[in-house]
């Protein structure tokens, strides 16, 4: 990573490599090893969880590298950078407002009946 980019390809694989400092804690060691990695596998990608990255080739997880490295953003749970993509994962945490659509849908019923009522009214 320490050499100018020459094509497109390189260009945007150093952008995804410094993106993912953006979301954890790595040396420039270790982002110049998934750099190399992105570059040397055309199947290969990163997948970043809240500990660690692994560079994985294709669908062999069992023999895939693993850089420890804390996710500094709380916002997500990970990320999967590959030659073709830079995907975020979300953090997701279930929220309370599941209630509060009941009294949604219950005013929506309440207007529908107040507007019978008036059609009913009406017709008299």
């Amino acid at each position: 990573m320490n050499k100018e980019p020459e094509t497109y390809e390189e260009l945007i694989r150093k952008k995804r490599c410094v993106d993912i400092t953006k979301y954890y804690n790595v040396t420039m060691e270790e982002l110049e090893q998934i750099y190399n990695f992105l570059a040397n596998n055309s199947d290969g990608m990163v997948k970043g969880n809240k500990q660690s990255l692994a560079m994985i080739k294709g669908n062999d997880v069992a023999n895939a590298v693993i850089i420890n490295s804390i996710c500094t953003n709380s916002k997500i749970d990970g990320l999967i950078v590959s030659d073709k993509s830079f995907t975020i994962i979300p953090h997701y945490s279930p929220s309370s407002s599941s209630g509060s659509s009941g009294f949604s849908g219950g005013s929506s019923n309440n207007n529908n009946n107040n507007n019978n009522n008036n059609n009913n009214n009406n017709n008299r």
